[in-house]
């Protein structure tokens, strides 16, 4: 009875999460501590100063390259649309100025849905380079592990990207898995629309959808070279540049180990001993995880 009860908790990670889809930022943080990433969703992230500054520099940073987009969204089909034609917006800028930010991307893995948004899009000679950004609050490289947890994020990103492209992820699949034909936005949010001169044609999630994932496949080239760009909270200035190059071999790996906790073939896996020093950084350490308190080894 015990091994049954614990795989019907397995089985059901994303219903005990309270989730329908894997973010990006999910599977780049089980490269960290995959129970922490399970803990914050069971009992809620702990939101720090830094996080919140991190989140700043991201919108001043966004700021620069892309056009202010304000909506209101009365709904749920509101929000989807906002998200959606944010993102088309964002890609028209790439086209004109070589440069966007905060572009989202969907996909599938294992049947399950996948979402993340890239930080920065940019076209250099020809082709479309795929940058993820990180803060930092203080001018210290970031150690292996934390750059492991940032690799697997924009190697990821550039994968769903590409799978857009081929087709591989098509917009059908996006349309069935997020119901869009029953999705219709407010009234109240189509004449903010309207007031913003959205094109007539494009005010509904269905065409919105269809617009932004043809943009998608239409976007170019997109380069093996992949970046993290580290930045200090504090001063905004760039701390590293770390170039990294794709691999299909690579990320078939990575997907393969995060896919065993999602696919309920095992539980979420605590740091390994030798990495245990990542505990002195957790929220939940000694409260809701225990794995490597001192105390409990004396119980």
């Amino acid at each position: 009875m015990k091994i049954g009860r614990r795989a019907d908790i397995i089985l059901n990670a994303l219903a005990r999460l309270k989730k329908t889809s894997i973010r990006a930022s999910d599977i780049a943080s089980q490269y960290w501590c995959e129970k922490q990433m399970e803990l914050n969703y069971l009992f809620g992230q702990k939101i720090t100063a830094q996080i919140k500054k991190g989140k700043q520099i991201h919108g001043d940073l966004e700021s620069e390259t892309n056009v202010p987009i304000v909506l209101m969204p009365k709904a749920y089909a509101d929000v989807m649309y906002k998200g959606l034609y944010t993102s088309y917006m964002a890609l028209k800028t790439l086209k004109q100025n070589k440069k966007t930010r905060e572009v989202s991307v969907y996909g599938a893995l294992n049947g399950f849905k996948v979402v993340g948004k890239i930080d920065q899009l940019e076209i250099k000679e020809s082709e479309v380079i795929v940058q993820e950004d990180k803060t930092r609050g203080s001018d210290n490289i970031p150690s292996e592990a934390q750059m492991l947890t940032h690799k697997a994020q924009v190697m990821l990103y550039r994968k769903l990207l590409q799978d857009i492209k081929d087709e591989r992820y098509t917009v059908k699949a996006f349309k069935d898995s997020y119901r869009t034909s029953s999705l219709l936005i407010t009234g109240e949010f189509k004449r903010q629309l309207e007031s913003l001169g959205v094109e007539r044609d494009l005010m509904g999630v269905e065409p919105i959808t269809d617009a932004f994932f043809d943009g998608l496949r239409k976007i170019g080239k997109i380069s093996d070279t992949l970046y993290i760009r580290y930045i200090n909270q504090f001063t905004g200035n760039e701390i590293k540049l770390h170039k990294i190059k794709y691999s299909d071999d690579e990320m078939a790996q990575m997907i393969d180990f995060v896919m065993k906790y999602w696919n309920g073939e095992r539980e979420a896996l605590p740091v390994p001993m030798e990495e245990k020093w990542k505990c002195n950084f957790c929220a939940f350490f000694g409260k809701e995880c225990k794995v490597w308190w001192p105390q409990s080894k004396l119980t």
